[in-house]
């Protein structure tokens, strides 16, 4: 018998120990539950300021990495909960406020209570979100935790697009986009950006595959909205509804929530914002975690009608196709190889073509600068100066044979790679160059060429650092004006050798001249790498065009040194006399004084009654949506 019993007992224990070594430990201050059925781990949080995604990935620990499972189902009463309610330890009870619901985030609210009966939120929404948060959601100082669908990493499908009511026949375009056609307005709207794209180059990456150029189109009305978007949005795929932080979006930007769900989150510009904008994007703006995308109108122009630009920043309000063909400026000479490069169908160009490029006038003279020290120290020194991505340098009569020197590159591999590869550059894209200020003895200037942006306010603080100095900003007097602003562009000579130079001197000095070797063109372009996804962290900082990015963001928050939980139960009268309060008169609701996204100097404001601080800016971890190494135009620093 004691033998049959010893038996038993060490199979139970080999039973048990095979279970622990499968299943995830319930980290302490966590509850979990599995559901037999659906292999899904059910668990409750215990922060406000955690989403599913933390709550999993925190609560869970064993062999396997769990992840909040994207687009599960929500539970919306009672009876549908009861058997995770039970599994989890408590009973659930309608909660005081908000008829029950905890809105249409995504969330099941549970109160952090330790009774056996709490109060329970529901979600209005279809499907569980992976990132939203309780935040300081409360019901008269009653706060709560989340409950969370979690699943084994390796147990997770590829989790399809839930199937939305779609009104009309979408676009085609490239991943990771969505795209529809109004036809009663021959616009094509598109979405799924990153937060860094504007709607410039939403419509070029978007839709580069057709034969005709879509742009941005800049004089499309904006939609204020949920009716008058409601067409564009079905035909999209998906509904608009309110978010939960009531903010607009940025001056003439429509901003989506990045899930596939059928109801998405849509923040709309204010009704100054009279049309789209083409040059704005989202940048890190979020909804406590909730990211964006842009939806943008584009339609189809001829090349040089294709690219608008700022002014007086740029030399032309669209860029244009040179009068002259043989023009040796820089602007003209690149412009001549873009419309020489898709006549000749270099594989560079695309089905629609080049258009042309516009010249960023602003940050010539800063430019100068450059060309000057780098003429002395050597080529890229001064990389970064004025604010650009992508650098060329080389030496020549003109700007026209530095460029020429450029395409010559491609002669080997018949790609325009390296220094030649920003001349032939997808979409509309503008430039600065610079030149030394005198020649050098074989009647040569050092240039330099800055491709992809026009950071104006960056070269303006550099030529105002050096104002009054030896290295102080200037002119070559050959510059064209920047457009809406008096002056017209003046001719480059077409030869800038002295009358007792040779007249056969090389136009690009050979690298067997030592004493002319600065003005060779760099054999190391700075455009490479070509891509900065998945470099290492030592070669990606050692890359002038790469960015690497830490994992988190801190964000520095308001929040009360010690918790106060009155002011949402405090009526208008109470909440104007407390100190911890504020009341807001847009919503009519007491808000605490302590509000997350006081500035610092408005957070050490705050005092009670006897004029001591009452709040304190605490540092929380974001998700940092340019961890590792990304490129520096999708990432800027």
């Amino acid at each position: 018998m004691r033998s049959t019993i010893l038996a038993l007992a060490a199979s139970i224990g080999l039973l048990l120990s095979t279970v622990d070594a499968q299943s995830p430990t319930c980290t302490d201050g966590y509850t979990c539950f599995e559901e037999e059925s659906t292999n899904i781990l059910w668990v409750m949080g215990n922060s406000i300021s955690s989403s599913c995604s933390d709550t999993c990935e925190k609560a869970l620990s064993g062999p396997s990495e769990y992840l909040c499972k994207e687009n599960h189902p929500t539970f919306t009463d009672d009876a549908a909960f009861n058997h995770i309610a039970d599994g989890l330890g408590f009973n659930c009870k309608t909660g005081r406020c908000w008829g029950g619901s905890s809105g249409d985030g995504g969330m099941m609210w549970i109160s952090n209570t330790n009774d056996d009966n709490r109060n329970c939120y529901y979600p209005t929404s279809d499907f569980y979100s992976c990132s939203n948060t309780v935040g300081n959601g409360n019901c008269f100082g009653e706060r709560y935790n989340l409950v969370c669908p979690c699943q084994k990493k390796e147990d997770i499908p590829p989790t399809p697009s839930p199937t939305c009511n779609i009104e009309g026949d979408s676009f085609s375009c490239n991943d990771p986009y969505t795209c529809w056609k109004d036809e009663n307005a021959d616009i094509v709207w598109a979405m799924g950006g990153g937060i860094f794209e504007t709607c410039k180059s939403t419509c070029l990456n978007a839709l580069d595959q057709y034969s005709d150029f879509y742009a941005c189109k800049s004089n499309q009305a904006s939609h204020t909205d949920k009716e008058s978007f409601k067409p564009i949005s079905t035909g999209m795929g998906f509904n608009c509804k309110e978010g939960r932080c009531g903010f607009d979006s940025g001056s003439g930007e429509m901003w989506i929530d990045q899930t596939q769900n059928c109801e998405r989150t849509c923040h709309f510009p204010t009704t100054e914002s009279e049309y789209y904008s083409c040059d704005d994007s989202v940048d890190n703006s979020n909804c406590f975690g909730e990211r964006y995308t842009l939806a943008c109108p584009c339609n189809v122009k001829p090349l040089d009608q294709a690219c608008e630009w700022s002014c007086p920043d740029h030399s032309a309000s669209v860029a244009l196709w040179p009068e002259d063909e043989d023009g040796t400026s820089c602007l003209e000479r690149i412009n001549y190889w873009r419309k020489r490069a898709c006549e000749e169908n270099w594989p560079e160009c695309p089905p629609a073509g080049l258009p042309p490029y516009v010249e960023c006038t602003s940050c010539h003279q800063c430019a100068n600068t450059q060309s000057e020290y780098d003429a002395i120290h050597g080529a890229h020194q001064s990389f970064k100066r004025c604010g650009e991505f992508v650098q060329g340098s080389g030496g020549g009569r003109t700007c026209a044979d530095v460029i020429d020197s450029f395409v010559s590159e491609r002669e080997s591999s018949g790609l325009c790679q390296g220094h030649c590869g920003p001349i032939v550059k997808h979409g509309c894209s503008t430039f600065h160059w610079g030149r030394t200020e005198e020649q050098n003895s074989w009647g040569g200037y050092f240039y330099t060429l800055n491709w992809g942006n026009c950071n104006t306010d960056k070269c303006d603080a550099h030529c105002d650092s050096v104002a009054g100095t030896n290295d102080a900003c200037f002119s070559s007097g050959i510059e064209p004006a920047g457009c809406g602003t008096s002056g017209s562009p003046v001719k480059e000579p077409t030869s800038m050798v002295p009358s007792s130079a040779p007249s056969d001197l090389p136009s690009i000095v050979l690298s067997s001249s030592p004493s002319e070797a600065s003005m060779v063109p760099s054999s190391a372009p700075s455009l490479l790498p070509a891509s900065c996804t998945g470099l290492s962290k030592k070669i990606c900082k050692n890359s002038p065009n790469c960015i690497y990015g830490k994992k988190n963001l801190i964000e520095k928050t308001c929040k009360f040194k010690v918790e106060f939980l009155g002011c949402p139960a405090m009526d208008k009268k109470a909440c104007k006399a407390s100190p911890k309060c504020k009341y807001d008169k847009e919503s009519k609701i007491c808000q605490d004084a302590c509000h997350r996204d006081l500035s610092k100097k408005a957070c050490n404001k705050v005092k009670d009654e006897n004029k001591k601080k009452v709040c304190n800016i605490n540092k929380e971890k974001i998700p940092n949506p340019c961890k590792k190494c990304q490129s520096v135009v999708e990432c800027p620093s």
